[in-house]
């Protein structure tokens, strides 16, 4: 078993060898998008690794099958308990798209909706521990109970109490309570000793972590913008219940950005893993993510994507042929080293590249290498190759398209995208390639 890790502080699991390790999951109320291809990448190739150098790893993601986002939506359709539906058609799909970006699924995947009774379970044991309290139905958690809050994000909690982020309710106690449990007075949802309601965001992921994988967990993974509120609540409240570390190491991927701002639907910028994979094979994206180490912020760009296309194209030549072959060499030790190195894969990618012209020398080395990139990185290797064919048709469909998108008119943009779609094309801004 090699030493992993993580930035410069070597990683010891609680219990030897074995690591239990959460990361948090989607909300199921669109289609996943690009951020969380990077994010579920990195955290796949993170469980691929740690498994490959001897750890026995024991990985849970949730899915927020109820939530505010989902509820909006689901009323806006005409009935908000229509969400399952929702939440059952864009899990299926994001399950779909994590198969087809290699992603080994996880060993674990509770939803919300189906542990209800543990959720409620652990807001009592917060209620008894005078960490949390009962306001007309709902329950919220009292932040000044618990002494280190703010220390996982280094926020000041003086400082929060006057910013501007903080929900104003005159009910609590203060301002930085969150909510545990929100009442529903029109009897929906579940029942709980509060009356009838359902689970705040943040409680979910302390009940669940808890329920699969005990009070202690090795590894806590997520996305930065995940950092606070929603990881510095989870280890308030677990914390506070148990008195005992939630989670021993927290690994938070940095952001991808577009045109050096963060995807929203109201700037328009958010391209999700459907759109991509129209124009785009799975590997490649995986790819462009492990070309980027996961504390890098990436700002995406087509142009980089391309680059990382005609990179992994040189590998599908000089790997596809091969068969996978288990051996250890001195490359795969300089890889395995490089990875040890806090999850570093560009250095890792940089030590294949650089040693392209000894491997294809080679033909038992390269099958240890391809077996490598194929369990590690959870690359596959086939042919990519796509042709364009624009007819005047397509071209003039692209230019109206173009024209909806710089006035705004979202709907029309989409409409014209999805009309691309039915002639078998795959659009993203001004690029055009063939399905």
């Amino acid at each position: 078993m090699k030493k992993f890790f993580i930035k410069k502080e070597a990683f010891v699991p609680v219990e030897n060898g074995k690591v239990k390790l959460y990361g948090c999951g989607v909300t199921p109320y669109d289609h996943a998008h690009i951020g969380h291809g990077r994010s579920y990448v990195f955290i796949d190739t993170l469980v691929r690794f740690l498994k490959y150098i001897g750890y026995d790893v024991t990985y849970v993601r949730n899915v927020t099958d109820i939530d505010d986002k989902l509820l909006k939506k689901a009323e806006a359709a005409g009935d908000i308990m229509g969400y399952r539906a929702i939440a059952k058609k864009f899990t299926e799909l994001y399950q779909q798209e994590m198969r087809e970006l290699n992603c080994l699924a996880p060993n674990i995947e509770p939803t919300v909706t189906d542990n209800i009774d543990a959720i409620i379970g652990f807001i009592e044991g917060l209620i008894k521990r005078n960490k949390a309290y009962v306001v007309n139905g709902d329950v919220y958690f009292d932040v000044a109970s618990y002494g280190s809050y703010g220390e996982l994000s280094g926020k000041n909690l003086d400082d929060l109490l006057a910013g501007a982020r903080v929900e104003v309710d005159t009910r609590k106690k203060s301002p930085a309570d969150f909510a545990l449990w929100k009442g529903n007075k029109n009897g929906q949802f579940w029942k709980s000793p509060w009356g009838y309601g359902r689970p705040g965001w943040h409680i979910e992921c302390s009940a669940l972590a808890k329920k699969c994988l005990g009070v202690t967990i090795d590894i806590h993974c997520g996305g930065m913008d995940l950092l606070f509120p929603h990881h510095e609540n989870e280890r308030a409240q677990s914390e506070s219940l148990h008195d005992k570390p939630f989670a021993n190491y927290w690994i938070h991927n940095a952001l991808l950005n577009i045109d050096k701002k963060k995807m929203s639907k109201s700037l328009g910028n958010i391209l999700s893993l459907q759109q991509i994979f129209e124009t785009y094979d799975p590997m490649v994206l995986r790819y462009y993510f492990l070309q980027h180490h996961y504390r890098t912020p990436i700002e995406f760009s087509f142009e980089m994507l391309d680059a990382a296309q005609v990179a992994y194209k040189k590998l599908v030549a000089l790997f596809e042929p091969v068969s996978c072959q288990i051996g250890e060499n001195k490359l795969n030790h300089s890889m395995v080293d490089a990875l040890c190195d806090d999850l570093n894969t560009p250095r890792a990618l940089g030590i294949l590249f650089e040693n392209l012209a000894k491997i294809r020398s080679d033909q038992t080395l390269i099958g240890q290498v391809k077996n490598f990139l194929v369990t590690v990185f959870g690359l596959t290797f086939k042919q990519i190759e796509k042709k364009i064919e624009v007819t005047p048709e397509i071209e003039r469909l692209l230019l109206q398209r173009e024209a909806a998108r710089l006035e705004k008119r979202w709907g029309e943009a989409d409409r014209l995208r999805d009309r691309l779609r039915e002639l078998g094309y795959g659009v993203q801004d001004k690029q055009l390639r063939k399905n």
